[in-house]
């Protein structure tokens, strides 16, 4: 849950609007209170639904079809605007986290959770499907955690996504048939069941069902869609039609603190300018009031880091030897790499930055190692390396935990040069795991037997449970990729043929690369190609989140393209590409959000010297915010605040990463 945007509206209709929830397949989602005072969900349809004739059809109907219906583990349609300019529908909404959301601050569910679980959600499905209905996209972020019980989180309204594009909202939970039935939603059921006891999204979870529920679960995950029990029967196997059992104390305890922040915040009446950059200290900051819009962050009294088990044994985790690349925890409380008493020197060169999932700590590379920062006070708090790569100086976060991936260079003995390796760093346990990418490594002599390549590019998948590493390589190399279950820390097989630069992940099962020429789309499981974007100019790559939309360079222009069905989506010319000296594209991402487009070219002013130009266009308005700035804006690189609460800027060699308003794009404080 995050503070409330500048832009956003302070209400929708009679519902006034207090934070954000996130997004879903269709809509962005509000927490609102009407007039009684009670909890919703307010959702408002995306622009490029929201114009969409054939989505906006669909979602009526399926608003329309699911008034009236009522059932104690479905939030109900409570109001609905189909035919404005912008729809908009209100659910109610029980205070509590999501159960992805349970999962993600404290693992998976213990053994006790899971039965109570699968009631309140069975029976959620019968009485949809007693009423004539199919949800169609259920999934963990679907499922609320609230303290009476689990219910769905909307009737199945994002199943109009799927009536318009011909594809599941989230196909990780989608029956193999396809489409929207009760049987596809029976095995969306149990394969969010596998997911809240093991922490894989999808069916692969089931090995971590409970003996007594995993041949019901199993049942439910049949190919063949007339194999699957009915959701009336899961109802009756598992002891129903009745209230499902209460979560035990160390499970309702944690779901209680994070419903008692979310009240506080529907309590609260708004400041005046929300949103917008404040001081505290030396830093920009949220704010106490903001600060409990984090539900998350921190587990209070109850839990802090723990899984919500009295009996860490009880909680599933890998197989007995594995070794996970990712810890339980949040970056500020890491003290496993100290780092050096004496700071860093101010003219220190600083080359690439990124935030930690949890947004706490900002991590940069730099002529003296990586270093983490707490980015509020000003305060290195670790230095894992004191050898940080010039070769490949950029770096990621894990989106849970606080594991840092980055390139160090190796001596081995023998070579003249060293080898540049990607390394995670677990900032929690201390654990630092060098990966040698599709490659063979040295023999046991520490001689490489063949010439070895470099890491040339690595990336995380958004639920963190994939690790990308892509070398440096002949086209005629072969595959140069391979992908790493950070839960086990056990690389796969090689993938993507050829030279292959940028890496990122589409989705927990997909990612592409760009080989200067086509983006590719690969199955990060099998490795066949799904997918190619023709016509890039440049190596670089972004990916817009939770989507199928990939940005690339095709000079002199920036085109965001969606790889499942070709279309264009956006285009953005660079009119001053034609009269630069020597333009060269530095960096393109999209926000966390998915929102904006930035980029930043750099050109030639002379021998040696070259200036920076960077563009930040919204993507629904085709704007250059840039050019609105009232200041002149200058910089090399960035990194976006995964809550869009700042953004760090690396500028002139020499000078300290710049911390900026993202709106204004001001300076409102320096990393040191």
């Amino acid at each position: 849950m995050f503070p409330l945007h500048p832009h956003d509206p302070p209400a929708i209709g009679p519902y006034r609007l207090r934070a954000r929830l996130g997004e879903d397949a269709y809509a962005r989602v509000y927490l609102g209170v009407p007039d009684d005072g009670s909890s919703v969900a307010v959702k408002v349809v995306r622009p490029e639904y929201a114009t969409d004739p054939t989505f906006r059809a669909a979602f009526a109907r399926q608003v329309e079809g699911a008034r009236g219906l009522s059932g104690a583990h479905v939030c109900a349609v409570r109001d609905a605007d189909l035919n404005g300019a912008v729809p908009w529908v209100v659910v109610g909404r029980p205070l509590g986290p999501t159960l992805a959301e349970l999962l993600r601050a404290h693992g998976p569910l213990p053994v006790d959770a899971v039965r109570p679980l699968a009631l309140a959600l069975a029976q959620a499905l019968a009485d949809l499907h007693g009423a004539g209905l199919a949800h169609g996209s259920l999934w963990p972020d679907g499922v609320l955690m609230a303290g009476h019980g689990a219910a769905l989180a909307d009737p199945g309204l994002e199943r109009a996504v799927s009536d318009t594009e011909r594809r599941a909202p989230h196909p990780a939970f989608a029956a193999p048939e396809g489409g929207a039935s009760p049987a596809t939603d029976v095995f969306s059921w149990a394969a969010t069941l596998c997911y809240a006891v093991s922490g894989v999204a999808g069916p692969e979870g089931l090995s971590a069902v409970p003996l007594q529920l995993r041949g019901l679960v199993d049942a439910c995950l049949k190919r063949d869609p007339r194999l699957r029990p009915s959701s009336s029967d899961l109802v009756s196997m598992l002891g129903g039609p009745t209230e499902p059992p209460p979560w035990s104390p160390p499970v309702r305890a944690t779901i209680d603190a994070v419903a008692a922040r979310q009240r506080e915040v529907l309590a609260a009446r708004p400041e005046a300018g929300r949103g917008g950059p404040r001081r505290r200290g030396r830093l920009l900051a949220l704010g106490a009031g903001a600060l409990v819009l984090v539900v998350l962050a921190a587990g209070g009294a109850v839990f802090a880091h723990d899984r919500l088990s009295d009996d860490p044994a009880d909680a599933a985790g890998p197989e007995e030897g594995a070794e996970s690349l990712v810890s339980e925890g949040r970056c500020l409380d890491s003290t496993a790499y100290p780092p050096p008493e004496e700071p860093p020197a101010p003219e220190t060169t600083v080359s690439h930055l990124e935030f930690s999932g949890d947004g706490d700590v900002l991590a940069v590379t730099s002529e003296v190692g990586p270093m983490v920062w707490d980015w509020r006070e000003g305060r290195e708090i670790a230095r894992p390396t004191t050898t940080g790569s010039a070769v490949f100086p950029e770096l990621a976060f894990s989106p849970v935990g606080c594991t840092l991936v980055a390139a160090e260079p190796v001596e081995y003995e023998g070579r003249e040069e060293p080898v540049h390796l990607a390394h995670t760093y677990d900032l929690i346990s201390g654990e630092t795991v060098q990966h040698l990418g599709a490659q063979e490594g040295p023999d046991d002599q520490e001689r490489w037997l063949a010439s070895p390549n470099d890491v040339r590019g690595f990336a995380f998948s958004p639920e963190g449970t994939r690790l990308a590493v892509t070398l440096d390589q002949g086209s005629d190399d072969g595959p140069g990729t391979n992908v790493v279950d950070t839960a086990t820390g056990e690389a796969g097989e090689p993938l993507a043929e050829g030279l292959q630069y940028e890496t990122r992940f589409v989705d927990e099962d997909h990612f592409v690369t760009n080989d200067y020429g086509t983006v590719h789309v690969w199955d990060a499981g099998t490795g066949e190609e799904v997918g190619t974007v023709e016509g890039t100019s440049d190596s670089s790559l972004a990916v817009r989140p939770g989507t199928t939309q990939v940005a690339y360079a095709e000079d002199p222009a920036i085109h965001v393209e969606d790889y499942e069905d070709g279309t264009e989506v956006a285009s953005f010319t660079r009119e001053e590409f034609e009269s630069d000296d020597e333009p060269i594209l530095i960096q393109l991402l999209f926000d966390p959000a998915g929102e904006r487009l930035y980029a930043t070219w750099s050109a030639s002013t002379g021998p040696g010297s070259r200036e920076y130009h960077p563009y930040v266009w919204d993507l629904e308005s085709g704007e250059n915010l840039v050019e609105a700035a009232e200041e002149d804006v200058s910089y090399r690189r960035i990194a976006i605040h995964p809550d869009g609460e700042v953004i760090a800027a690396v500028g002139e060699d020499g000078a300290p990463p710049a911390l900026l308003d993202p709106d204004t794009f001001e300076q409102v404080d320096t990393l040191y």
